[in-house]
This record gives structure tokens, sequence and C-alpha cells, in this order.
């Protein structure tokens, strides 16, 4: 079988274009399996960065989270410290109220034992003896009643009788003592005790002829009697230990007081005594430091007023010798005046004018420069040296004087001889 040129080319062109499909389909592959994998480098990333992240914020949380407990635990400690130091001030309060009360209570004791010990006044044995009195008349009126009521109404008597038989034991002196006892514990003076006793005795012995139930009756009668007594005096001397107690309690608020003004006055007198003490202090200091300054100061005085007495020393010292020179200057300017003063010729007067004039012309200026030196070395010894007394004073005026007149004279003997 043959194949036409044209088939041929059909089918290479076929194959061609298959080629072609087939190198873009692997290139599109290629290209797909590139992006897929970027994509899986990608999300494989994205995933890290996103555990990292979270692995990040779950640390900061656990920080934040162990930061919240710690300053929760912090707070809860200073809390508990707090409430026990306040536990412990209370406890410390309570044991001071405590030991305060049980000092009240020692005192008290202690007061209402020499309360005990001390006999009553006046005015309370009075009231106890009126008051025994009375209950001594209620017992009497009693006793009448009962043996009234015995008298007339027998068959009542004998049932309170028979009630009464357990306790008809003792005996009227037993009775008595028991009495007597009873009113032992009480406040009373021996006088009404014995008053009491004898009328006690007395009721109890006419009445002992009859049956013993009137004994048992009249025994509690008695101690009915003794505990109201007891009674009437525990209240009055609960009465008198209250108001003690207020007393007390107001002589200690008031001594409080006293005591808290006391403080403070003491406070207020260190207070004042710490600052006298401070200001004491800063003035010494001052005033040693002002001696120290006045003691620099008076040396340094001292020094000057050396030195200022060397220079004046100096200067006298140059001033003599610039007088000893203005004096031999004079004896010169003297001599040679007396010599031309004796020359007789005219001539040679003449010539002994001319010569003379010549020579005391350059004498006088000699003597005219030496002034003005002298002149400007007193005036630089003026500013220099200080003044130190009047008695320096005076003599530099004196010093000064004898160059005046000498400059007087040389300007006068300059004038004879110019004249």
């Amino acid at each position: 079988m043959t194949m036409t040129p044209f088939l041929l080319e059909c089918v290479l062109f076929i194959f061609q274009r298959l080629r072609t499909e087939n190198r873009l389909l692997r290139q599109r592959i290629d290209y797909l399996e590139a992006e897929s994998a970027a994509l899986a480098d990608r999300l494989v990333k994205g995933q890290k960065h996103f555990m990292e992240l979270s692995c990040s914020r779950h640390g900061e949380m656990l920080d934040a989270a162990v930061q919240v407990d710690d300053t929760s635990m912090i707070e809860h400690i200073h809390s508990l410290q707090q409430e026990l130091i306040e536990s412990h001030n209370r406890q410390a309060d309570h044991e001071n109220t405590i030991r305060e009360c049980k000092i009240r209570i020692s005192e008290l004791e202690a007061a209402n034992k020499r309360l005990r010990e001390h006999e009553p006044f006046e005015g309370i044995a009075g009231l106890q003896e009126e008051l025994i009195s009375v209950k001594m008349r209620e017992a009497e009126s009693n006793l009448a009643k009962y043996v009234h009521m015995r008298a007339f109404d027998p068959a009542s008597a004998s049932i309170e009788s028979e009630t009464a038989s357990t306790d008809s034991i003792t005996t009227p002196s037993l009775n008595s003592a028991r009495f007597v006892v009873s009113y032992s514990h009480v406040s009373i003076p021996t006088v009404s005790l014995a008053k009491l006793a004898k009328i006690t005795a007395s009721i109890i012995g006419g009445a002992s002829d009859g049956d013993d139930g009137c004994i048992t009756v009249r025994e509690l009668e008695d101690q009915l009697m003794g505990v109201r007594i007891k009674e009437a005096d525990n209240l009055a001397e609960l009465k008198e230990m209250r108001q003690k107690v207020m007393e007390l309690e107001t002589q200690n608020h008031v001594c409080t007081n006293q005591l808290r003004r006391q403080d403070d006055e003491m406070k207020r007198v260190r207070e004042e005594i710490e600052a006298v003490q401070k200001m004491r202090r800063e003035l010494e200091m001052s005033l040693r430091q002002e001696r120290q300054r006045c003691v620099q100061r008076e040396s340094e005085l001292n020094e000057q007023c050396i030195m200022e007495r060397l220079k004046y020393s100096e200067a006298m010292q140059s001033v003599q010798e610039l007088r000893q020179t203005i004096t031999q200057l004079e004896l010169k300017k003297a001599e040679g005046w007396t010599q031309n003063q004796l020359r007789g010729s005219s001539v040679c007067e003449v010539d002994d004018d001319s010569t003379s004039h010549l020579s005391m012309g350059s004498n006088g200026d000699v003597f005219s420069l030496g002034s003005e030196d002298l002149n400007a070395l007193v005036a630089d010894m003026t500013v220099k040296v200080p003044v130190l007394d009047e008695e320096g004073s005076n003599t530099e005026t004196e010093d000064h004087r004898p160059k005046e007149v000498y400059n007087g004279n040389a300007t006068g003997d300059s004038g004879v001889h110019n004249s």
C-alpha cells in the first residue's frame, strides 16, 4: 500500500502539531509543578510562621498569667501580713486592756479590803443600828403574831410545827450563836451585836418552853432577817464601791490628762531646748570663724604695719640723706657768694660776676634739679607711705617746712645773683 505525498505531508503536519502540543503540555506541567512546589513551600512557611506566632502568643499569655498570679500572690501575702500585724496589734491591745483590768481589780480589791478592815463611819454605824432595831421590831411583831395564832388556833400551829419539825434539832444557844455568826460578816459594831444577841436570847428563851416547831420558825425568821441585813449592807457597800470606782476613774482620767499635758509640755520644752542648742552651736561656730578671721586679719595688719614702718624708716633715711646733700650745697653756695663779695676790682668784679653768674647759674640749676628731684621723691613718699600716727604727720610736716625755706633761700639767692 502506497501513500501519497499529500497524505505524508498531512501525517507529518499532524506529528509536528502533536509534538508542539506535547512540548507545550510538558512546559505547562513543569510550570504547574514549579508553582505547586512554590505554593507548598509558601504553605509550609506560613504554617511555620503561624506556629511560631501561636507559640509566642501562648508564651506571652503564660508570662502574663504568671505575672498576674505573682501579683495576686504578692497582694494576698501583703494582705495576710497586714492582717497579721493588725491581729498582733489587737492582741497587744487586748493584753494591755486585760492587764489594766487586772490592775484595776487588784486596786479595787485592795480598796475593798481596806474598807473592810477599817471601822465604818458614825453615820453608817447609826444607820446599821437603826436597821437592826427595825428588823428586831419586825421579828418581835412576827413572834407575837405567831404566839397569838398558836394560842387561839392550835391546829394550824401544829400543822406548821409538823412541816418544820425536821429543822428543830438545834438548841437556843446554837441559834443565838448562829445568829451572831451570821452577823459577823457584816460590818456591825460590837455594841449593836451584843444588844441583838441579848434580845434574840431573851425572845428564844421566853418561847423555848413551847413546842419545837416555834424554834425552827424563829430560827428561819432570824436567818431571813440576817440575810436581809446582809443584803442591805452589801448593797450599801456596793454603792460605796461604785462611787469609789467612779471617783477613781475620774481621778485616773484627770491624772492621764495631766500626764498628757505634761508630756506635751515636755516635748515642747525639749524641742525648744534642741532649737536653742542648735542655735547655740551655730553661733559658737560663727564666733569661732569670726575669731579666726580676726586673728588672720590682725596678723595681716601686723605684717602690713611692719612693712609700712620699714618703708617709712627707709623713706626717712632717704630724706635725711637728701637733707645732708641740701646742706652741703647750701654751704658751697654760701662759700661762693662770700668769695664773690670779697673780690674788689671792677674788672674782676665784672669777670667774677660773669663767672659767678655762670657758676651760680650752674649751681642754681643743680640745686633746682636737686629740689625738683626732692619734691618728686617727697610726693612719692606721701603717696606710698601712710600716716601712722599724729607724731609721724607732725614730723612729716616739719620735714617739709625746711625744704620750702631752703627753696625760698635758693630762689632768693638765685634772684640776687640774677639781679
